[in-house]
């Protein structure tokens, strides 16, 4: 990604450099001008590369959605993307280095290769990126076979670390519990080698299911054995590794109103219901990581009075020592997570013992990146 288009400014540089000769410097600079002198091109160039003190790269600029669905086609749900692309651009960011798409890319179940290709086109015209920055994940509503899905598993880029679990290892109306426990045995082989390498970079873990137990684990056994996914992800988190959840999925009939509705943000000190092996068990356990809904771009319908609706993506900024989180909307910037309210048309309240956690997270948010790791 940002190292390859760097090597190209480089190489260019050191093509210059070599094809110039010295200036004649002016007599009260002549230890400088030997100092230039005696270097060769190669360190010039290094030097070039070299911030100055209190200077530092640009950051690392990402993008994130799922659900490009709507009834009446991906073609409408694009144009919902592109003005929230615009309202990204307006808000001063004029390039991006990657995006990540956590899943369905169309209302049927057919129609992946047409939703997934009309939403790359839409983010590369908005931002000049390559075909190989982009992270696509597989949701429910997508073939394993689609084109353009990226490879289960590690994904990493010189900038961060990424795992991708597809829909086919942790799966919607599930009842098999190997699968799951097969990708969390990768995944914590995974973390384990990061643990020992001492990674400092953020590491986004991307999904299409939650790990949070709602209505729809009840009643349709979907985040059923979760626990098996965060059992790895959470103690890896303790143990330093800055890690990102990110997911998408759960956009119609309330399931995620509880938890802010079509805005969903929880970090490191909050409670999760984490969903169990049976579809009625869910265990509160304390986060470690960062853990939020990509953003809807399709619809988020058939919801409760005063849950949040509105669609999104968000944006993360990478620098060497922390990540900067926001959420946009067609209307601009918006809370990455808004107030919770009780899924009343579903008898939540007395099917299972879920309260409303009515928090609101504005954007932006900054989590300061962990330098040390303790395995």
């Amino acid at each position: 990604m940002k190292f390859t288009r760097l090597l190209a400014a480089a190489l260019a540089a050191l093509c210059l450099m070599s094809c110039q000769t010295d200036p004649v410097a002016p007599e009260s600079s002549a230890a400088a001008t030997a100092e230039t002198a005696s270097k060769t091109p190669l360190q010039s160039l290094v030097d070039l590369f070299t911030p100055e003190p209190g200077i530092t790269d640009d950051p690392i600029v990402l993008i994130a959605c799922s659900d490009l669905q709507h009834s009446s086609g991906h073609e409408t749900a694009v144009q919902t993307v592109k003005e929230i692309l615009g309202e990204i651009r307006d808000a001063g960011y004029d390039r991006a280095d990657g995006a990540f798409f956590c899943g369905d890319y169309n209302w049927a179940f057919d129609g992946s290769v047409p939703g997934l290709y009309t939403l790359r086109k839409a983010v590369q015209r908005k931002f000049d990126m390559e075909k190989d920055d982009f992270i696509v994940v597989q949701g429910n509503h997508d073939p394993a076979d689609t084109p353009g899905l990226s490879p289960g598993g590690a994904n990493d880029t010189d900038d961060f670390g990424v795992f991708i679990i597809h829909n086919d290892d942790y799966m919607w109306y599930n009842k098999k519990k190997q699968p799951v426990i097969d990708v969390s045995e990768r995944l914590k082989a995974y973390l384990d080698e990061k643990i020992e390498q001492n990674y400092a970079k953020p590491i986004f873990i991307l999904a299409h299911l939650p790990l949070h137990y709602s209505m729809r684990t009840y009643l349709q056994n979907d985040a059923r054995y979760a626990n098996f996914i965060f059992d790895v992800i959470n103690p890896a988190a303790e143990a330093g590794l800055n890690i990102f959840y990110l997911f998408g999925h759960n956009h119609s009939k309330g399931w995620d109103d509880y938890l802010g509705g079509s805005a969903v943000y929880l970090t490191k000190g909050d409670i999760i219901r984490v969903a169990q092996s049976s579809h009625k068990d869910f265990k509160e356990e304390t986060l470690a990581f960062t853990y939020l809904n990509a953003g809807y771009t399709g619809y988020y319908h058939n919801v409760n009075a005063g849950a949040e609706t509105d669609l999104s993506m968000t944006v993360f900024q990478i620098t060497d020592d922390s990540v900067t989180i926001e959420r946009y909307t067609a209307d601009g910037l918006h809370a990455l997570k808004s107030p919770g309210v009780s899924n009343t048309h579903l008898d939540e309240a007395n099917l299972t013992p879920i309260t409303p956690d009515a928090r609101t997270y504005e954007s932006p948010q900054t989590i300061p990146l962990n330098q040390t790791i303790t395995p």
